[in-house]
């Protein structure tokens, strides 16, 4: 009599296996492929602290306006969090500027824990919103600035004469709308009998009228 061969166990087995471990290692792929998406409350959240940072400046933000979606990198982001990159525009007091972000989400909350942005306003744009104002020359009086600096020199020397002034040494700075800064040189004796001494003179100015707001000596 011959004895019936016993079914291949060790085959099934590995069947079997086979079977268990191809769902584990799909579910590992979907969660390595997704490591936390750019729901609407980590925008929200990363956009909420750009506006809170510009906020804070000296000169507060206006106009405040977000590009496309921010884009996620999954090189940065998990289950936990998510690291978000994005641009924006703002209106600062110099004029319009732009930056880019890139903004850390806690998932959990949601919150901004992390954020870094870097002005990316064109080159033009920056040096036209520093450019200095062309100054306005239609109610500067030289004289006024003189006739300043001579009361402030018999206050620093109370014997000075022959107080002149050198007209080539001129120099005229506006940076806004309500102040300009006269410069010149001069020569006086500050004293009878003393030797002629060279000075200088910074003059500040109004000048949509002229007067002037304060002059300080130098030398």
């Amino acid at each position: 009599m011959h004895r019936k061969p016993s079914p291949p166990r060790i085959a099934f087995a590995s069947v079997v296996s086979s079977l268990i471990l191809l769902p584990l290692a799909t579910q590992a792929q979907v969660a390595a492929a997704k490591p936390g998406g750019a729901n609407a409350d980590a925008v929200a959240a990363c956009e909420r602290a750009a506006g809170q940072s510009l906020a804070s400046q000296a000169a507060p933000a206006s106009e405040l306006s977000f590009d496309a979606a921010p884009t996620v990198d999954p090189t940065l982001s998990n289950e936990n969090q998510v690291v978000l990159r994005g641009a924006g525009r703002w209106r600062a007091a110099s004029g319009p500027r732009s930056f880019s972000y890139s903004c850390n989400v806690d998932l959990r909350a949601p919150e901004s824990v992390g954020l870094v942005m870097r002005d990316s306003t064109p080159a033009a744009a920056q040096a036209a919103s520093t450019r200095t104002v062309e100054p306005d020359l239609s109610h500067l009086s030289p004289a006024a600035c003189e006739s300043s600096a001579a009361v402030a020199l018999r206050q620093r020397w109370p014997g000075v004469s022959q107080i002149s002034f050198d007209g080539a040494t001129r120099t005229l700075r506006q940076e806004s709308p309500s102040k300009a800064e006269l410069h010149g040189q001069g020569r006086a004796l500050p004293a009878p009998g003393s030797p002629s001494a060279f000075f200088g003179f910074d003059c500040e100015v109004d000048p949509r009228d002229g007067r002037v707001l304060g002059t300080r000596i130098s030398g």
